[in-house]
């Protein structure tokens, strides 16, 4: 193996190559908030047909894939360990073959079943010809998206097996700028230059999600060219076979397999009962359309934001977790498992916090006085749901990189009774506020009992883990204060400028960080999480780094 790139591999931390792949995430996140604004002045009410399609095609996507890109990283990381690059270059074969049928089968699947799928979602009393015919039409631009990109999902896996967070963190960055470029653009031409119905942004929103994928995989093929596996070209024939390959790599995917169905069909549940069961409790088919485009489009960006931490450490965990299981190294899983769930909790409370307290400016910095405070109340809630959302994820990756998939599944399948039987109860009693309280129970339920779970496993320190959550909590206080002063003086924030919003609410972003910062940094939590002190001379030494002085 090239000895540098082997180098800056083994150097690699879990909480760097996170980091790393976080910023990808991040950037792209931040990308996506910029191209809201136009798109959804040129889309206007269109957009509730944008967010039908990727409902359906978020939860297709995890069946077609069922984990096969984490299955391709697990077996990725395995064979590295053990420096075997000739089974190394047969998983690569295999893999390809496997998820480029699966992406064609899902593609015809996802077409044939467009219009039933349509008349499922749509409510009831908005089901006319022209609804379910542009709900139908999204379904199937959409489908061409399940040819390329798993086939893109496919290099993500076997990188991220090698632990080059960094390609994967360009071709994330990569994906959603040609994909905003290509939103904008389009849409514009369709809407202003040709004048035809808002409907076509929709369209070509939901057409850029191929387009961008195939410009990516472009991507991929040249740096896979020129990509060094080993030092030498020749590395002989591998011991296992292409049938052992495929075993593998179908027995680790099972149980991601058996839990994207799982988590697919809890997903079309909340899809298909959602309207249904407001309906029953009383909300108007105007308002459960709103509810629907402000959760499933605009505060599902929003909300989107904190869970770059829990992706940046799903993609982590994967090789870093794998490698130790391999070594038998308990130790340093049990350390790993420390820093994970410590660092996702210490960066997830203050943006989290922020956003929540700060809810309605965010919300309107965004979207302006697009029913700014149904926006307000749904983006506080979603918000709420991602700071659990985000151990529970992490959490789901460790279980799964631990090989206690069997454990796994049960946990899944709980999970997934627990919406059958409370979800449409809920939303009976409670309304929208229902899915909400849904949302949370399962992500809190799952979170302890599987950290109970890897406890007993494993020597996990709860004591400590609950001494690093407190002191990074402790630094959240002055938010509170300043949320709490902010809330005394009533703004009304509609009728303001949203560039003054945007300036007042960056200075209450830049404080508020600030001090979070500071406070837990006296409190010894950057020094233990991330090996670093921050003082003076740290901070000069890192300005020397950035002007490149020696």
């Amino acid at each position: 193996m090239d000895k540098k790139r082997d180098k800056k591999r083994r150097k690699q931390s879990i909480v760097a190559g996170a980091l790393t792949g976080s910023a990808g995430i991040f950037i792209t996140k931040a990308l996506s908030l910029l191209y809201i604004i136009p798109f959804n002045e040129i889309a206007k009410d269109a957009t509730v047909f944008y967010s039908y399609a990727y409902a359906v095609y978020d939860a297709v996507l995890r069946v077609c894939l069922a984990g096969l890109p984490y299955a391709i990283a697990t077996l990725v990381a395995k064979y590295v360990t053990k420096k075997d690059f000739a089974t190394l270059k047969l998983v690569k074969k295999v893999s390809k073959t496997i998820i480029t049928v699966v992406g064609l089968v899902s593609f015809i699947l996802m077409i044939s079943f467009a219009k039933p799928l349509a008349y499922m979602i749509v409510p009831s009393d908005l089901q006319s010809t022209i609804y379910i015919k542009n709900t139908q039409t999204v379904l199937i631009i959409i489908a061409f998206a399940l040819i390329f990109v798993p086939f893109l999902s496919y290099y993500r896996g076997f990188y991220q097996g090698l632990k080059e967070f960094e390609v994967y963190s360009i071709t994330e960055i990569l994906e959603k700028i040609v994909r905003i470029a290509f939103i904008i653009t389009a849409s514009s031409i369709c809407v202003y230059a040709f004048n035809m119905d808002r409907i076509w942004a929709a369209y070509m929103g939901v057409a850029s999600t191929s387009i961008s994928a195939i410009f990516t995989i472009i991507y991929f093929i040249a740096f896979d060219r020129k990509y060094v596996l080993t030092e030498t070209e020749d590395s002989g024939e591998s011991i296992h076979s292409k049938k052992e390959i495929f075993k593998e790599l179908i027995k680790i995917s099972v149980p991601y397999l058996l839990s994207a169905l799982m988590l697919s069909a809890s997903s079309l549940y909340i899809l298909l009962v959602f309207a249904s069961g407001l309906e029953a409790y009383g909300t108007s088919a105007k308002l459960i359309t709103i509810y629907q485009g402000i959760i499933n489009y605009q505060t599902l960006k929003l909300s989107s934001i904190p869970t770059v931490i829990m992706s940046g450490f799903s993609l982590a965990i994967i090789p870093h977790i794998t490698e130790s299981v391999t070594k038998r190294d308990d130790r340093n899983v049990s350390e790993l498992v420390h820093k994970i769930l410590e660092t996702v909790n210490y960066l997830s409370v203050p943006i989290c916090f922020f956003m929540l307290f700060f809810a309605k400016e965010v919300y309107y910095i965004m979207y302006g006085n697009y029913y700014l405070d149904i926006g307000t109340n749904m983006l506080s809630k979603s918000i709420v749901c991602v700071f659990f959302m985000n151990f529970f994820g992490t959490i789901t990756s460790t279980l799964i990189a631990l090989q206690l998939r069997k454990i796994y599944l049960v946990l899944e399948f709980t999970r997934l009774l627990f919406m059958l039987i409370f979800f449409k109860p809920l939303l009976l009693n409670f309304g929208v506020n229902g899915y909400f309280i849904a949302l949370a129970s399962q992500y809190i339920l799952y979170a302890i009992v599987g950290v109970s779970i890897i406890k007993s496993k494993y020597q996990i320190n709860i004591r400590r883990m609950f001494d690093t959550f407190t002191r990074s909590w402790m630094g959240a206080i002055p938010m509170f204060i300043i949320a709490a002063i902010r809330f005394q003086f009533e703004l009304n924030i509609g009728a303001m400028n949203r560039f003054v919003v945007l300036i007042m609410t960056g200075l209450m972003f830049v404080i508020c960080m600030s001090s979070y910062l500071f406070i837990t940094n006296r409190l010894n939590v950057v020094s233990e999480l991330f090996s670093i002190t921050l003082n003076k001379e740290t901070l000069k030494n890192f300005k020397n780094k950035l002007l490149n002085r020696e």
